[in-house]
């Protein structure tokens, strides 16, 4: 008999607790909403900061343009600095 742990076997019980939890719950939505994290807030982070850092770049480069078209020296001057981002 092998009586070394699994070093997977907390996850997969945690995997099965979160199969578990979500089976006898009514609405899974209320379930995810109530926990502090789930096993896709890491991944689901990163995707969102990404997306939002591509509408900011995007947002950014169509502001850098109008204020080139209206030669707007400010606005340009503001929207090429290192905080950018606080002025959008």
């Amino acid at each position: 008999m092998n009586n070394e742990k699994n070093s997977h076997s907390y996850k997969q019980n945690e995997d099965v607790n979160l199969s578990m939890d979500s089976i006898h719950a009514r609405d899974n939505t209320e379930l995810i909403l109530t926990r502090k994290k789930t096993r896709y807030t890491d991944g689901a982070n990163k995707i969102i900061e990404k997306v939002q850092n591509e509408f900011l770049e995007r947002k950014r480069v169509e502001e850098i343009d109008l204020a080139l078209k209206n030669k707007d020296k400010k606005r340009f001057l503001e929207l090429t600095s290192d905080n950018w981002k606080d002025v959008l």
